[in-house]
């Protein structure tokens, strides 16, 4: 069985983590699927990563090391952010034939300034420069993500394949979020993702307030968990609001989620083509984003874009309308689109086999 070693999970309930869960439960049965992970176990041998790369030396000696014991067919890299190269270039030295990054992002993922932010940027022009020596597919979950990392080299779209079938509407799901949150109310506006800056999720605070003032019916919830939620949490305990919006944590059950709510917000700085979109979309209901956010999300007319510079009174008047449509079920445009995980797998397992055929 051919061996692929898949970079970019993590203990985080995010959109990269979501496209590795649903690809590999497609590839698994035709390949075994390595996670790259603190602690692996291969082959009965027990391999713990470096914490960082301080140790330069430690860190390639590990690395090199580790890719000549564990043969690999594939490496597959999946990224928000091109940083750092090594893993792709240590693949290389050691033979390892297809080797793939994946851009998931459109924009740097460190937004402040000073020496940090400067060197970021540094080491990803740098990394940008020498990509085309390592890796042998270049991939992106959309046209702005693709340009935004890849620099004017071709790179082939993959989309954000889902089961289709586990999101649309159903009245189970709706009551067993129900159960869970024992609190029913008139609307129901969520935040699905990280709640890190990238997300803007200090305006979706704003925001919410504000919906919390225009109507007493509205539940807000904040779906998801990230390095922002302490600071956020105080800010709603301050307002008193935290019978109105509420923090679940990071869910294993998106889909149920998607059943209970009436509208998404999403006024993020920069999205390449979010999985939450996509999941929203199937599930029927209406989404109000950032003009940042790719305008290839909106596969089903369902997604409508609003700046940033927007009053937070303008968008909480907009949800509060959206959240009174009716759900419609776009199940077959979002098929018809390629957006189910079935397409997806196929693609992505026509790439390896081309890239291991080339290499015979």
């Amino acid at each position: 069985m051919k061996r692929i070693f898949m970079i970019g999970y993590s203990t985080d309930k995010g959109g990269v983590e979501a496209y590795i869960k649903n690809i590999s439960s497609q590839l698994e049965d035709k390949y075994e699927i390595i996670l790259h992970w603190p602690t692996m176990n291969i082959d009965g041998k027990e391999w713990v990563v470096p914490a960082n790369r301080h140790n330069y030396i430690k860190y390639q000696q590990f690395w090199r090391k580790f890719f000549h014991e564990n043969k690999f067919d594939v490496i597959y890299y999946n990224t928000c952010d091109i940083v750092s190269i090594d893993l792709l270039k240590f693949a290389k030295d050691a033979d390892v034939p297809v080797r793939i990054i994946h851009s998931h992002s459109t924009g740097n993922q460190v937004i402040a300034g000073g020496l940090l932010g400067w060197l970021h940027k540094w080491q990803e022009r740098n990394s940008r420069k020498n990509l085309h020596k390592y890796a042998t597919d270049l991939l992106a979950c959309s046209k702005t993500a693709g340009d935004w990392m890849f620099d004017g080299r071709p790179y082939t779209i993959i989309k954000n394949g889902i089961d289709i079938s586990r999101y649309v509407y159903s009245s189970t799901k709706h009551q067993n979020v129900l159960g869970t949150l024992k609190n029913e109310a008139g609307k129901v506006v969520a935040c699905l993702g990280r709640l890190d800056r990238q997300k803007n999720p200090f305006m979706s605070l704003s925001i919410f307030t504000v919906l919390c003032q225009r109507d007493r019916d509205t539940q807000c919830l904040f779906i998801g968990d990230g390095e922002c939620r302490v600071e956020l949490e105080a800010k709603v305990r301050a307002l008193g609001l935290q019978h109105r919006i509420i923090f679940t944590g990071g869910v294993d059950n998106v889909n149920e989620w998607l059943s209970y709510i009436n509208c998404l917000l999403m006024p993020s700085f920069f999205e390449g083509l979010p999985f939450a979109l996509v999941e929203a979309q199937a599930a029927g209901i209406r989404c109000l984003v950032s003009d940042t956010v790719s305008q290839e999300a909106n596969i089903t007319g369902l997604v409508e874009y609003k700046s940033l510079n927007a009053s937070v009174e303008e968008w909480a008047d907009r949800l509060l309308e959206l959240a009174s449509m009716p759900r419609v079920d776009v199940s077959e445009s979002l098929i018809s689109a390629g957006y189910s995980i079935a397409n997806t797998a196929a693609t992505i397992e026509r790439i390896i086999n081309q890239g291991l055929k080339v290499c015979k």
